[in-house]
């Protein structure tokens, strides 16, 4: 499977909420990068943590989180995602344009650094 067809069926089984098959996609040591000062901001280290931080947004914005995916572009090692992220918390609506860069190896999505496009905004909803 190349890494974008990686990437491709990781956002499919994301944006279809089914974490089932997301979870294939994933390295066990996987690992990700988000900024801010939220209270999703952070490292994640292992599958467990990164699984838990895509959790923690869909139980902070209750279960309203959307993905809309823009573009995918790979190359033997890096994968790049245009992404747009929407949702409601308490009376407050997020729509915020993301970038995902991916660490990919052996078919499996090794490491991800999350850079809105508002980190304010970003940070604001999830505070």
């Amino acid at each position: 499977m190349s890494n974008l067809e990686t990437l491709r069926g990781a956002y499919a089984a994301l944006v279809a909420g089914d974490v089932e098959t997301l979870v294939g996609f994933f390295a066990p040591d996987a690992k990700a990068h988000v900024p801010g000062r939220s209270p999703v901001a952070g490292d994640y280290e292992g599958l467990e943590q990164v699984l838990g931080y895509i959790g923690k947004l869909g139980e902070l914005s209750g279960g309203t989180l959307r993905f809309d995916v823009h573009s995918l572009l790979a190359d033997d090692t890096h994968g790049v995602a245009l992404i747009n992220d929407r949702a409601e918390r308490e009376g407050r609506t997020l729509d915020v344009d993301n970038v995902h860069v991916w660490h990919l190896s052996d078919g499996k999505l090794r490491e991800i650094w999350i850079y809105p496009g508002d980190v304010y905004a970003w940070d604001e909803f999830w505070s």
